[in-house]
């Protein structure tokens, strides 16, 4: 069942892996079919683990090419390029070989070695076989157009793609539902899909607090009670904060008065992080400075060891936390301690922390001030380091958890760090255009406005032949040669409100094309929920207002004056035109001499009037010579 999904619907062939591999772990065709079933739904840290698992048992390496792109998917060309050059080919099946040069001109093309991604291609393509499966041909020259379109060469690639072996339809096609997406091929995207909503999906959230759950004191909207709809769905809740300075009383304390119905044992700070640490590498009881405040000192204490408070106590260690008090005083003491051998600890290395105002210095720059005057860089926890989410997930006996953040650099790409998807909120730091923007390593797994989306099935992204994305009800999303978003082949322009789903669809193209080319030019972007019509992007209404094109002088009227003619257009009046349009007005055409062309009414009516001057009489009924 998973072989008959993974290319229809992957999060489902990998539950049917999962399934099997949870009742038959030490049967090597069932542990391939959960590595390519996590690779094909973009768990590529997973896909990697059961790779390597698959080759402990068979000895052999068929599954090369998929953990070499499991790389690439992590951000990681330079490893994947590494793992195809160790890699043996002798006696491997030919279609393999294959992969493992397409995935290697990818990741070199990823290194920005685009010729020497065209150049394995075409030695692929030469040392192919007579009688080789058309297929092969087919994809090799489809990257190899791909290569020669980055190194500016799109004649050359156009070309090959006209030279492509034809593809073969499937005619065994028969569901409605795949007769609809049958232009739908299978480039992959960080973005994944659900079956049904993220509460259900998963059995844990770990999510952030400051820009998702409360900005500040102020509420957020839809928090407090997404979170117990979530949680009486049968979801287990956890909050992960880099914020040190408070205990996690103190933190259920602020988030029941906003509704949460949260508990201490529900909060993971950073304090709790960076003392898990210490405690693998310190003696219990050992003599520790503290440079923070209140949630630090005591989660130094209850981890067990004694606080110092001068380096004059000779400390064995000093950990630093953010906390407003902290000053040149209790900075010097640290750089006294460290520099007499104390070991260096950090809670995180946030450099800024929000604010109501805006954002302020956070920990990660007093920390530097530290560093930069002893040299010792310090062992940090909290995001973006795996072991916070790790220890968040155990704090609530969560095994299949996701991540719930608003910052890509700490809250994204800790979890990525961790092995865990990640759900990115509008309600913070980031917004779409820093999502849409993100590099690899950044990018989150699901989208959402605000915590509404833990209740929410995800759809998933369709790549079409054509090179367009949709997902779920979206619009038509692509991003044109020159780098800009469209949907529905309509440019977004700045600023831009879009629905959710096509905000999911332009997330998918503006990474993969960023993946390919690298310059994409995004405008700030507003997402609305998928029933509101402002979130519809159409092409302009034409403008009632009309466009006037001023015209060159003209001299072929009589009596030598010059004059300046205006066309009357219905595209729109620029401001270029206002301007050649008060050049106009400024001259003087001369006496009786038109200052524009007639419409349809002008040029009746003055055809009426010379009428009988075009019969040879004035309009006294005279014979006119002038005429």
């Amino acid at each position: 069942m998973a072989g008959q999904l993974i290319d229809v619907d992957p999060e489902l062939a990998y539950a049917h892996a999962q399934a099997a591999s949870n009742r038959a772990g030490r049967v090597d065709m069932v542990r391939e079919a959960a590595a390519l079933t996590a690779y094909a739904s973009g768990r590529y840290e997973e896909a990697l683990r059961e790779v390597r698992a698959v080759r402990r048992m068979r000895g052999d390496d068929s599954l090369r090419a998929v953990e070499a792109d499991s790389e690439r998917g992590l951000g990681r060309p330079e490893k994947a390029v590494d793992i195809i050059d160790s890699t043996d080919t002798h006696g491997m099946d030919l279609a393999d070989q294959v992969e493992l040069v397409l995935v290697s001109s990818g990741a070199r093309a990823d290194l920005g070695q685009n010729e020497v991604g065209l150049v394995l291609v075409d030695d692929a393509l030469a040392a192919l076989p007579d009688d080789v499966d058309p297929e092969l041909i087919r994809r090799l020259m489809s990257v190899k157009a791909d290569r020669l379109r980055e190194l500016g060469r799109p004649e050359e690639a156009d070309d090959v793609e006209a030279s492509m072996p034809e593809e073969v339809d499937d005619p065994e096609i028969v569901d409605i539902g795949l007769v609809a997406d049958s232009d739908v091929d299978h480039r992959r995207t960080e973005l994944r899909a659900t079956e049904s909503p993220l509460c259900e999906t998963f059995d844990a959230a770990l999510m952030d607090l400051d820009g998702v759950a409360y900005h500040g004191s102020a509420r957020v909207d839809y928090a407090g009670e997404s979170v117990v709809a979530a949680r009486t769905a049968g979801m287990k809740t956890a909050f992960i904060t880099n914020n040190a300075s408070r205990t996690p009383a103190s933190v259920a304390d602020q988030l029941n008065e906003l509704g949460f119905e949260a508990d201490p044992a529900m909060i993971m700070t950073s304090a709790m992080d960076v003392v898990a640490l210490m405690r693998e590498r310190l003696e219990e009881g050992a003599d520790v400075l503290v440079i923070g405040g209140e949630g630090l000192r005591a989660a130094v204490t209850e981890g067990g060891f004694h606080i110092v408070d001068s380096a004059d106590d000779s400390p064995v260690a000093v950990v630093q936390g953010f906390d407003r008090s902290v000053g040149w005083v209790e900075l010097s003491e640290a750089v006294y301690a460290i520099t007499n051998g104390a070991i260096f600890f950090a809670t995180n290395l946030d450099a800024t922390l929000p604010t109501e105002r805006g954002f302020a210095l956070g920990n990660g720059s007093l920390v530097q001030a530290v560093r930069n005057a002893t040299g010792v860089r310090p062992i940090a926890a909290g995001k973006p380091e795996p072991g916070i989410f790790t220890r968040g997930a155990a704090l609530v006996g969560a095994e299949n958890p996701f991540s719930v953040g608003d910052r890509l650099e700490t809250d994204v790409a800790g979890a990525i760090a961790a092995g865990i998807p990640s759900l990115h909120v509008l309600t913070g730091v980031h917004q779409a255009r820093d999502v849409l923007m993100a590099p690899r390593g950044q990018r989150p797994a699901f989208l959402a406005r605000d915590l509404r989306g833990l209740l929410e099935v995800q759809p998933r992204p369709k790549h079409h032949r054509d090179g367009t994305w949709t997902c779920g009800v979206s619009q038509v999303a692509k991003i044109s040669r020159a780098g800009t978003l469209t949907l529905d082949d309509v440019e977004l322009m700045d600023p831009a409100t879009v629905t959710l789903d096509s905000y999911r669809a332009l997330a998918a193209a503006a990474w993969d094309f960023a993946d390919e080319d690298g310059h994409l030019s995004c405008p700030e972007i507003m997402v609305v929920d998928n029933d509101d019509p402002a979130g519809i992007v159409a092409a302009p209404e034409p403008s009632d207002e009309p466009e006037v094109v001023v015209a060159e002088q003209s001299t072929d009227y009589v009596g030598e004056t010059a004059s300046v003619a205006a066309v009357v257009e219905d595209e729109g009046f620029t401001a270029e035109d206002e301007a050649l349009a008060a050049q106009a007005d400024a001259l003087d055409p001369g006496e009786g001499a038109p200052t524009f062309l007639p419409g349809e009414e002008d040029l009746q009516r003055l055809l009426e009037d010379t009428a009988d001057e075009a019969a040879g009489t004035d309009a006294d009924g005279e014979d006119s010579e002038d005429v």
